[in-house]
């Protein structure tokens, strides 16, 4: 029973630091007497079973996607160091494509029970610092995609194609070619 006290202590103090920062959250406290930790866990949890029990469920994932990505992604620009960039900007890529995949497959995904549960756990491991879902995610996924369309986009060497480009003469067409940074 020790054991669980001291983690939450841990959590409670690491929560409460965070929260001190957020003026909506210490008027709460003010207003009301109850920690502002109980009042953002309550919150969290209202809007967890909203989402279990798919009452706004569309609205209110989409708002935790867009809503706090939205809020880090500022912070990541206004940072001195691009390592935040870089999971902003993978974030995202990788959000983007998910969202136009699951326009086509909405009225599939629709039928699946939990889906927004499911959505909303897969955003929040997008975004955790401690996963770095999205950077992951697009290293394995998005990035060699993306590098196979370049690649079979790109015009072959020129040492390659000089001596047939000789024999046929030139020719006015133009090749767009892109570049994906390879790290």
């Amino acid at each position: 029973m020790e054991h669980a006290r001291q983690v939450h202590d841990k959590y409670y103090e690491t929560a409460d630091t965070a929260l001190a920062r957020v003026p909506l959250a210490v008027a709460f406290q003010n207003k009301t007497g109850v920690p502002k930790v109980y009042g953002a866990a309550g919150l969290a949890s209202v809007w967890i079973l909203l989402v279990f029990f798919n009452i706004g469920a569309p609205l209110l994932v989409n708002l935790v996607g867009f809503g706090y990505a939205a809020y880090a992604t500022v912070g990541a620009i206004e940072s001195p160091g691009k390592e935040d960039d870089t999971q902003w900007l993978a974030y995202w890529v990788v959000f983007g494509l998910f969202n136009v995949a699951e326009y086509f497959a909405g009225f599939l995904l629709y039928w699946f029970p939990f889906y927004y549960v499911a959505k909303l756990a897969f955003l929040v491991w997008l975004m955790l610092p401690a996963t770095r879902g999205a950077e992951r995610l697009y290293h394995t996924g998005v990035r060699p995609i993306m590098l196979n369309i370049a690649n079979r986009r790109a015009p072959a060497p020129a040492a390659a194609t000089a001596a047939p480009a000789a024999a046929n003469g030139p020719t006015s067409s133009s090749t767009a070619t892109t570049n994906l940074k390879s790290e």
